[in-house]
């Protein structure tokens, strides 16, 4: 068999220029607009769906940070007692754990006692090892740590950005002793748990940076000394190919802004990615599994240096065993099996994600500038400049996955039925729900649905619906498929579905088991006559019955009111506030 060089394969084919490709597309759109498929992103510039090379002149010279795309696979570990802690510590080395992260949640735990019985059986010099939550001071635990044999080469790092006021003009100092542990870091995450797009959080980043690049240059510091002493913490959302351009227009950024303080740019902060929380779903467990590994594979590609996937439940619905090892077992398919580790930047080179880092690049910069003009980022965070910034992104995007324009899988569609261990647990999910950050994309839809739960589970009721498929049954059945999804979405039970005839027997069918709503799903040309009758007949024989007719109104809806129909679901209406307002006309709040 004859093996083709790879650029020999594309000689048969001539290239296609963009306006060619533009005129193919909008053949075959034909009466649908162009602009249908073209990405409006939260960070407010537009994406086409195809870019070719005639775009290369969009190509940043993003440098890779990295001589290899090896990658840390961090474990998370909170610290309530060290012995535990060590234990749990000691058993995820069997899914290849390469770096430790320890919150602590109380400074006595990093006494020098504590931590020899936190780090027991762990070599040190061969682990990367984090510490977060509530420290102690910062001198206290880093001389704590020297005294520990061979952690002066450890390549972990302190994640708590309050450290770095404590350290003062010590840096130079603590970094002589421990020159591979980062005792900087800049945290974004916060920023992007209450809501904040990809093109914020870059900014964000940068003016974090820059702050401590300040800071430490007032007090005598070496820009090079400060670089090589930070951390930047990022977290990865589902979004795919935004999240794999976001840490490549960060570093291409960082360049300039290290040159700006006189660094030589060639090193790079250290890049350490979490996986997202807002996207969770505290119902629909499984399906986190898919957002964790999405989330990864957009960490890996975008050349993060170390990576920490957070288990996808929090034992309210798997055990945490379980949780744990499939989630572990995400780090070592993409590893083992998808071989992820092999290519630095595989997205170079790309048309389109070029085109998206060089366009978030362009963003951020332009928000950067702004927190700087404010003073930088402490000063614009105390003057107000940033929390509605933040807030404005959230409103829209809870705009979109309301009117499902963004879909969350289990959350706002397809929802599906709580599990035995969740039913028991229902109070402390709801718990947990409630205390998620202002910017949780799922929280608002999972309270509506645990609120008609826990109504059904205390009353032993459960608000029922009934969907009435009349006419085209092509279009009726899809119709009904999709009142069906808006309806469990907020718990309801879909007491039945028929197509049904307009005759006397078929209301006794539609009413046999006392539906609260009726979902009229009626294809005809003009589907007002017999909408008006079904639902004037529905009401005098279950008054008090919430008709809902499904399909944008017709022209002459006033008709169908007049009748009694209480509303009209589609596409494009706010399903959070339509079915909040079906719970209150149903009983549940």
């Amino acid at each position: 068999m004859t093996q083709s060089q790879p650029d020999s394969l594309f000689n048969e084919f001539p290239a296609v220029s963009r306006a060619e490709w533009k005129t193919k597309a909008v053949a075959e759109l034909k009466e649908i607009p162009y602009d249908s498929i073209v990405w409006h992103t939260p960070d407010g510039f537009d994406l086409e769906p195809w870019y070719s090379h005639e775009e290369q002149t969009l190509q940043l010279d993003v440098p890779p940070g990295k001589a290899n795309n090896s990658w840390k696979n961090c474990r998370r570990i909170t610290v309530h007692d060290p012995e535990s802690a060590n234990k749990s510590a000691i058993k995820s080395f069997e899914q290849d754990t390469a770096a430790l992260e320890f919150r602590i949640t109380d400074p006595s735990l990093c006494s020098a006692e504590n931590l020899r019985k936190l780090f027991a059986g762990i070599e040190t010099s061969a682990i990367a090892i984090y510490f977060s939550g509530n420290l102690p001071p910062a001198h206290e635990l880093l001389q704590t740590l020297l005294a520990i044999p061979g952690f002066a080469t450890n390549t972990g790092g302190v994640l708590a950005g309050n450290i770095a006021a404590s350290i003062g003009p010590e840096l130079s100092g603590w970094k002589a002793s421990l020159p591979e542990f980062r005792v900087l870091s800049v945290d974004t995450l916060p920023y992007h748990e209450a809501g904040s797009t990809a093109s914020q959080e870059i900014a964000l980043a940068l003016a974090g940076a820059s702050d401590l690049l300040h800071q430490f240059q007032e007090a005598g510091i070496e820009a090079e000394s400060v670089v090589s002493s930070m951390e930047i913490i990022m977290a990865v959302g589902s979004s795919h190919f935004t999240e794999l351009a976001k840490p490549r227009a960060l570093r291409y950024l960082l360049q300039h802004l290290l040159k700006a303080y006189g660094a030589s740019g060639a090193s790079l902060p250290r890049l350490f990615a979490r996986t997202s929380e807002r996207n969770r779903s505290l119902l629909d467990p499984y399906t986190n599994v898919l957002r964790l590994t999405t989330e990864a594979v957009s960490a890996i590609l975008g050349g993060y240096d170390t990576l920490q996937i957070s288990a996808f439940d929090d034992g309210l619905s798997v055990s945490p065993d379980i949780a744990e090892r499939i989630t572990g077992n995400i780090h070592l398919i993409l590893k083992e099996e998808g071989s992820l580790d092999r290519v630095l930047d595989p997205a170079r080179g790309s048309h389109y994600i070029e085109t998206l880092t060089a366009k978030l690049a362009e963003s951020a910069w332009e928000i950067f500038r702004k927190i700087e003009a404010a003073g930088g980022l402490s000063e614009a965070t105390a003057k107000g400049i940033i929390e509605p910034m933040i807030s404005a992104s959230v409103a829209e995007n809870n705009k979109n996955i309301g009117k499902r324009k963004k879909t969350l899988i289990g959350v706002n569609r397809y929802a599906i039925a709580l599990g035995t261990e969740q039913e028991e647990n229902i109070s402390a999910i709801a718990a947990v729900a409630e205390k998620l950050p202002a910017g949780s994309e799922t929280a608002a839809f999972e309270l509506l649905r645990l609120k008609t739960l826990s109504f059904a589970m205390k009353s032993g009721r459960t608000p029922s619906v009934f969907i009435w498929m009349h006419g085209d049954p092509a279009i009726s059945f899809r119709q009904a498929a999709f009142s069906e999804d808006f309806f469990k979405c907020a718990g309801f039970e879909i007491a039945g579905s028929a197509a049904l005839p307009l005759e006397e027997q078929s209301y006794s069918v539609a009413l046999q088991n006392k539906p609260d709503i009726i979902v009229l799903c009626i294809a005809l040309k003009d589907p007002v006559p017999s909408a008006e009758t079904i639902t004037s007949t529905l009401s005098k024989l279950q008054p008090g019955i919430v008709p809902v007719m499904a399909g944008k109104p017709p022209k002459e809806s006033e008709r169908l009111i007049n009748a009694g129909i209480d509303s009209f679901i589609y596409t494009g209406v706010n399903l959070l506030e339509m079915l909040s307002s079906f719970q209150l006309k149903t009983g549940v709040q």
